[in-house]
């Protein structure tokens, strides 16, 4: 199971849902995401078990990658990091629940993202965020992403309005 100083960052699981609900039943969660991803913690199970069968036969090509994020010292689950891509590329998105905000560790998870993605050899790497979410924003440009006027493939998670970043 990977690590860093203090992350743990784990293959999501069904095992997860009860305290990735927990992390994520706020209000805030789903600001800028066109509302909560999952309302109850059976729908969290839902969604989890879509992910684990991956993209679908007009999306073979694609992969879906899915951790959960959890904090080493007590083992409590902060939100999660993702990426969809296929060979060479991959976007990265990533949900944190708003009672851990300002201590780094959704900053800390998108590195490590960004590192494991680099040595599975996805270097053209992308990020759709709402143009309101500073907060999102500013973890992006944290790490080493650009805002860019045009993506030059389709990214997935792209709303219009949104703006689009690489490193």
């Amino acid at each position: 199971m990977p690590t860093t100083d203090r992350l743990i960052i784990d293959p999501l699981r069904n095992e997860h849902a009860d305290g990735l609900f927990a992390a994520l039943n706020h209000e805030s969660v789903g600001a800028y995401i066109n509302g909560p991803a999952v309302t109850t913690i059976d729908a969290l199970h839902t969604w989890i078990d879509q992910l684990a069968l991956g993209p679908s036969n007009e999306l073979a090509e694609d992969h879906w990658w899915n951790w959960a994020v959890s904090r080493r010292a007590d083992g409590l689950i902060l939100g999660y990091i993702q990426a969809t891509g296929s060979a060479g590329w991959a976007e990265v998105a990533y949900v944190f629940g708003p009672t851990t905000e300002g201590h780094g560790y959704a900053t800390e998870a998108v590195r490590w993202l960004v590192a494991h993605l680099a040595d599975g050899g996805r270097h053209e790497l992308w990020a759709a965020i709402h143009r309101d979410n500073a907060a999102s924003i500013r973890l992006i440009e944290r790490i080493g992403f650009t805002r860019v006027a045009e993506a030059t493939r389709q990214v997935a998670s792209y709303d219009d309005g949104d703006l689009l970043f690489k490193p």
